[in-house]
């Protein structure tokens, strides 16, 4: 039986009026898909509900019968649609799709086929025309070759920061095709924080163990909200990056909040409404330097979601191929997102400081216990990653490690 083995690979380095049905939807999946991680990962949790969103796409376009009912309900696609989704994905990628020196964000999106597989013209047009899909052919029975050439071009597109990600065991006699998505993003904080600020402070994980990490201070002008859902109380602080495009939102649940509890309660209309609600004020932060990396297999989070028929040998992928066997076998993300004083990578850069003016704001910001945090594009609303913090990795920060605080 032939088998698609289905890869995602995402990267990141931290720091106008959107469309509200593609923004609500992007919202609820990612809900949908952050509680369902949730229930099998206790832990830090980092994923990318957009590079999800357009695997899942890119295999709807080539689905038919159940096996495209049960994406589209999961994406909260109406359902009886005459295909605008696909028009929205193309307004998207031209919106992201800007270039600005004060960033860098790349999505790229490829296809390796089986030398001899035959995939259907229209499947291969539209992967072109919609998600600007790279069509390359190769012999998975060299599977070493194989690995080594989708790698090195994971490695190009993530700017070389996820390298030697596929051994050559991951492909086998009956892998047929492989869908790889890879999201690259740089950026800078529009206010930095001053690395002479930045001072190793005490963080309660989630188990109630102090453990002392670094924690970048500033005084800062920016979009902040306090809420409160269910007797729970809670802040929202939003750090927008160069070039107005990007930003992160840090949602902090009080000290006597947990943050499991706090979790299951957040829907897609509290994430809109954080986005929309914030006011810009004088806030006192405090924000761990963290860096997370993780690698999901998403199938069985997908199957909690209901979509089970495309990893059934009785799935019918006609709008891929002629094939009657094929099924997709795995869908594996891989992300590392880090957040320090600069924004993106450490890096030697010029801009106005702003002073740490302490117990001077309203608002104190003190992210020194478990939080979740978003990173949005900000003219759609998309949210690009999605996680949350209950350990900050001190071990796996390059160039400022605890030594020199």
């Amino acid at each position: 039986m032939d088998k698609i083995l289905l890869w995602s690979f995402l990267l990141t380095f931290s720091g106008s009026q959107a469309s509200r049905p593609w923004a609500q939807r992007n919202a609820e999946f990612a809900v949908d898909l952050y509680q369902a991680i949730c229930l099998s990962h206790k832990d830090n949790v980092i994923f990318s509900p957009l590079g999800t969103t357009l695997v899942l796409e890119m295999i709807q376009l080539g689905a038919k019968g159940k096996a495209q009912q049960q994406i589209r309900q999961t994406l909260k696609f109406q359902e009886t649609s005459t295909g605008e989704e696909f028009s929205e994905l193309k307004s998207f990628f031209s919106a992201i799709s800007e270039k600005k020196q004060e960033f860098t964000f790349n999505l790229a999106n490829a296809l390796y086929l089986q030398k001899g597989f035959t995939v259907q013209e229209q499947y291969l047009h539209g992967n072109e025309e919609f998600f600007q899909s790279a069509i390359k052919l190769v012999d998975f029975q060299h599977a070493k070759a194989c690995a080594k050439t989708i790698s090195t071009w994971v490695e190009s597109k993530t700017d070389g920061k996820i390298k030697d990600m596929f051994s050559g065991e991951e492909f086998g006699p009956l892998t047929r095709l492989v869908l790889v998505n890879a999201i690259y993003f740089k950026g800078h904080w529009i206010q930095k924080f001053r690395k002479d600020d930045t001072q190793l402070m005490n963080f309660t994980k989630k188990d109630g163990a102090a453990v002392k990490i670094p924690m970048m201070k500033a005084l800062l002008r920016t979009k902040y909200g306090y809420f409160s859902e269910s007797s729970m109380n809670y802040q929202v602080l939003e750090l927008p990056y160069k070039g107005d495009k990007f930003s992160l939102i840090i949602i902090l649940p009080a000290e006597d909040v947990n943050v499991e509890e706090m979790e299951k309660l957040i829907t897609a209309r509290h994430i809109l409404k954080w986005f929309s609600e914030m006011q810009e004020e004088e806030v006192e932060v405090s924000l761990p330097r963290f860096k997370v990396e993780q690698k999901l297999d998403f199938k069985k989070a997908l199957y909690s979601l209901n979509i089970t028929e495309i990893f059934s040998g009785g799935c019918d992928l006609s709008g891929i191929t002629d094939s009657s066997e094929v099924y997709v076998s795995q869908v594996i993300q891989q992300v590392s997102f880090e957040i320090n004083e600069d924004g993106g990578e450490a890096a030697a850069s010029t801009g106005v400081n702003i002073p740490v003016i302490m117990s001077v704001a309203r608002n104190q910001f003190i992210a020194n216990h478990p939080f979740l945090f978003i990173m949005k594009n900000s003219p759609t609303e998309s949210i690009l990653f999605m996680g949350r913090v209950t350990d900050p990795d001190t071990q796996k920060m390059k160039g400022r490690d605890l030594d020199s605080l």
